[in-house]
């Protein structure tokens, strides 16, 4: 659970960005390592993921009225927004931080954090509980290891959150022999090409170095050891 954010005055919030920034930090929205680099933290990304999959899909119609009931306009004038500059990823995040911040923030001042966390880094899809592979990794980990389950993820993605929260069952249902690794859907173009990837998450099983299955979407952990008892005996 999020703990209270101390109370920033709204002014400061308003005119001084490291105050927003420090206020984010707070609020567990966004995460500063030892290198200083920004990213979503895992509990925003979460919450972001369930606002990500219903907006990102809505036609134009619905977006814009979207849009206009949120900020109490006509939904023409929530149109002339959309053409200016306002993006399904700004809708999405200043849903989420509205969702998740403890504390009722005043639109302005929600608009003005949205845009710090749109400009930062939303991390890897990848869990941080296995590897996390890339183009230039995969190849050597299924050369080395021969037997692999490779895991593409993405963002936005419910059934990638499903499968987060079965891994712990899935792990139990891979044969000791098998290596498991992820990677991140939107940073392996060459991988994406070579395997026909187009959704996520999708699960590349390798069995004696080569491809022996492919399988697209959310399998319940049961389901799965069945598929890994076929391809892995």
């Amino acid at each position: 659970m999020v703990e209270p954010t101390r109370e920033i005055p709204l002014d400061d919030l308003r005119d001084d960005p490291q105050a927003r920034l420090d206020f984010l930090i707070e609020a567990e929205v966004i995460d500063v390592d030892e290198d200083d680099s920004v990213t979503a933290t895992a509990d925003f990304m979460d919450a972001r993921s369930v606002y990500a999959d219903t907006y990102y899909e809505v036609d134009e119609e619905t977006f814009a009225e979207t849009v206009a009931d949120l900020f109490d306009v006509s939904v023409e004038t929530a149109r002339e927004r959309i053409d200016e500059d306002l993006t399904r990823e700004d809708l999405v995040t200043y849903l989420s931080l509205q969702s998740h911040i403890d504390r009722d923030l005043p639109q302005d001042v929600l608009v003005l954090l949205t845009s710090m966390v749109s400009g930062i880094g939303f991390g890897s899809a990848v869990p941080d509980s296995m590897p996390e592979l890339d183009d230039d990794t995969y190849e050597a980990f299924v050369e080395d290891h021969g037997d692999a389950v490779v895991i593409v993820w993405s963002y936005p993605c419910t059934p990638c959150r499903s499968l987060k929260e079965d891994l712990p069952a899935v792990r139990e249902a891979l044969p000791d022999r098998v290596s498991l690794a992820g990677v991140d859907g939107d940073s392996v173009g060459r991988l994406r090409e070579e395997f026909d990837v187009t959704s996520a998450p999708t699960l590349l099983f390798f069995a004696d170095g080569s491809l022996a299955d492919t399988f697209e979407g959310y399998l319940p952990a049961e389901a799965l050891g069945e598929r890994f008892e076929e391809i892995y005996g």
